[in-house]
């Protein structure tokens, strides 16, 4: 088909929708927070946050819920609800009693309010403390200016109970407990690490300087820190489950996926909250262990719509479907049960060219089109084709400038080839659909035909996400435009065979999403044209296109767009003489196209997608030799035309049972140097029950059009 200004998949123009992109293999690096932006995706709430209320599934249109951080977290001898009760020395103010000699300790209450002394009563104690240096009473005295959170007077009483009695514990944990509530941590830690065993409390305090230091530097991303600060705290007392979920994180970030995901499924176990759930999904989907994340969703809980939902839900925006249903999405997109199941499909079709009998003119006939495909591993797919070809030229006129014709009239020595019956091509193509995926495929040139089969192929790599997708590809394929081109002929003089020409190239396409309704694409490649006994050539070509998506209900996109296109050639190889190859390769040609394409509604039982276009073209070709391999002097002559271009092609299918389906395909070009049509019918096995159809059950057989 010469029509390039827009021949781009009948299923390219679709609406993409911006969404957060997960990049590499599913869930992508995590960044952390940033105090004062928006979290990324799967950011933990800070230890001392409450628990969020469990969000329900989102639509599949939605965007994944976002995490927001809670605020810092409250040390563990705060968050305990302790408080410490001071019993007065003296009662009443105006009547000294006897001091009690035990040293007071602080005790811890669930609820009460902490018994507070009135001015008058610290006062009476500084004076006696003062009179009689008694490091207890400097001690109460702390604890009572700690209780009105005056936390300096309280660490200067603290201090001085030392002076006097530097054995006392309660009042070095007095001092280092004072000087942590200041957010002296340096001060708080040394005291803690001098007078660690010096009071009961005192590991504990050490464990929240630890922990505060470690959420600090969570909070800057220094994640090794971090985790070595609450693996000291670990050391001095029990982590909370919030400060364990920092450590899953810190682990998560330091690449430490398997033990981030143990210490996640632990937690998620005891307690099955969305903060463990998201830890969880995103350390086992970077190990890849989804047999283990599959059974820990199956305990419920909010992992099992993540599970279900966060890859699938991003798979399924971007149209990768089969990685979709990898993802355990068929437990949510019922379209996509058994998608990922072997079938089996045969078909056939009919082909047709204008051009002069004998030469540019050409009818295939493909019966049967074998073709089966499994999967052999997750995102992987394999699948096979054997086609049986018939190929017809017409009827060669006598005297036709086919071959070495010789000056004079001379009837034909050899039988003119004009047909061919027993062609069978094969191909083989592998692939795994991702964010970045690729493929490789191998086949022949037609088997059986004038010239040995060669090796064709190809071999791509794709960039996919939610808004477009950037791919680039090697290959050598096989020009079917004539029957010299495809197969190659004998010359009706000499005997002598020429022509199966192959194109050997890459290009690059880019496509994306220009808000929410615009599409654009671009395409660019190069390639080298050889034959047996033809003459070589280049090809040049690019393609740009838009398009604007409609508002049409009942459809996945409606699209109106424009496109342009240009190609060149290095030397005009349309002609059947020895040493051309019979395919069309202007000088240039310029095209411009106005089309529409559509695609209904997926996940029914019936799916049709179709493409027309009209537009206006632009070519010369350039005189060429009559024998370009050796050259005589003789030439064709240059042309040069401007003419009307259009081209409609229909596809559809439909799911007879969850296991039968038969589709079809209607195509008719009118190009810058022919016309050509075709119409496919094929019928697809499904070894389990389908549920519906997605426009990647219309494709197969595009092959062998």
């Amino acid at each position: 088909m010469r029509l390039v200004a827009l021949s781009i998949s009948v299923l390219a123009f679709e609406k993409t929708v911006a969404q957060p992109f997960f990049g590499e293999q599913p869930p992508p690096d995590i960044s952390a927070p940033a105090p004062t932006s928006t979290p990324s995706l799967f950011v933990p709430v800070r230890p001392g946050a409450p628990t969020p209320t469990p969000v329900p599934t989102p639509a599949a249109a939605a965007t994944p819920t976002m995490f927001i951080p809670s605020d810092l977290p409250a040390p563990a001898v705060q968050a305990t609800g302790e408080t410490v009760d001071i019993i007065p020395q003296a009662i009443p103010v105006a009547k000294p009693v006897t001091r009690a000699q035990p040293t007071p300790t602080p005790v811890r209450r669930t609820s009460p309010t902490p018994q507070t002394l009135s001015t008058a009563q610290i006062s009476q104690l500084a004076n006696e403390a003062s009179t009689t240096r008694s490091s207890a009473t400097a001690t109460q005295l702390g604890w009572a200016y700690f209780n009105r959170n005056e936390y300096s007077s309280a660490g200067m009483w603290f201090n001085q109970a030392l002076e006097w009695n530097s054995s006392s514990g309660e009042a070095a944990y007095g001092l280092a407990l004072s000087k942590f509530r200041e957010g002296d941590l340096s001060s708080a830690e040394a005291i803690a690490n001098f007078r660690v065993n010096s009071y009961p409390k005192m590991k504990t305090l050490l464990g929240d300087i630890y922990s505060r230091r470690g959420t600090e530097a969570y909070e800057n991303k220094q994640y090794d820190d971090s985790l070595q600060y609450f693996n000291k705290a670990g050391a001095m007392r029990p982590l909370s489950r919030n400060e364990q979920i920092i450590v899953a994180w810190d682990l998560y970030y330091t690449k430490q996926y398997e033990q981030s995901a143990e210490l996640f499924q632990k937690l998620y176990r005891n307690s099955p909250d969305r903060v463990s759930a998201q830890g969880a999904y995103a350390a086992y989907s970077k190990t890849k262990a989804y047999d283990k994340l599959d059974t820990l969703s199956g305990a419920g809980g909010p992992l099992r719509d993540m599970y279900y939902t966060y890859d699938a839900k991003s798979y399924m925006s971007a149209n990768l479907f089969r990685a979709a249903a990898d993802s355990g999405g068929a437990k949510v997109y019922p379209v996509l049960q058994n998608l990922n199941k072997p079938s089996i499909a045969a078909g056939f079709g009919y082909r047709t060219k204008s051009g002069s009998a004998g030469e540019g003119q050409l009818e295939v006939v493909t019966f049967p089109v074998i073709q089966a495909q499994v999967f052999p591993a997750n995102k992987f797919m394999l699948s096979a084709a054997l086609t049986h070809l018939s190929l017809n030229s017409g009827d060669l006129p006598n005297g036709a400038q086919v071959g070495t014709p010789p000056p004079v009239y001379t009837p034909y020595n050899y039988q003119p080839t004009t047909s061919e019956d027993d062609l069978w091509e094969f191909n083989v193509r592998l692939e795994y659909q991702d964010w970045i995926s690729w493929y490789i495929q191998l086949g022949t040139t037609p088997i059986n035909g004038p010239l040995q089969s060669r090796p064709t192929g190809s071999a791509g790599l794709i960039w996919r996400s939610n808004s477009g997708y950037v791919q680039g590809e090697i290959y050598s394929k096989s020009i079917k435009e004539s029957m010299l081109s495809w197969v190659g002929i004998v010359d009706p003089y000499t005997g002598n065979q020429w022509g199966r020409v192959q194109e050997t190239g890459g290009n690059l396409q880019f496509f994306h999403s220009v808000g929410e309704d615009n599409t654009i694409y671009l395409k660019g490649g190069y390639g080298t044209i050889d034959g047996t006994n033809v003459e070589d050539n280049t090809h040049l070509y690019g393609t740009a296109a838009f398009a604007h998506l409609l508002d049409m209900p009942g459809y996945e996109y409606f699209t109106i767009g424009f496109a342009l296109s240009y190609e060149q050639f290095d030397n005009n190889q349309n002609h059947f003489t020895y040493g051309n190859g019979g395919y069309f390769s202007p000088q240039y040609l310029l095209q411009g196209v106005i089309q529409a394409q559509f695609l209904t509604e997926e996940g029914k039982r019936w799916l049709a997608a179709g493409s027309v276009g009209a537009g206006i073209q632009n070519n010369k070709q350039d005189a060429s030799p009559y024998f370009p391999l050796d050259d005589d002097g003789q030439e064709f002559d240059s042309q040069e035309s401007t003419t009307g271009i259009g081209l409609i092609q229909l596809q559809g299918g439909y799911l007879i049972d969850p296991n039968w389906m038969i589709g079809g395909s209607l195509n008719y070009n009118i190009t810058a140097d022919y016309n050509e049509g075709g119409i496919y019918i094929w019928g697809r096995y499904f070894f389990d029950r389908r549920k519906g159809l997605l426009r990647t059950d219309l494709i197969g057989f595009d092959l062998f059009q």
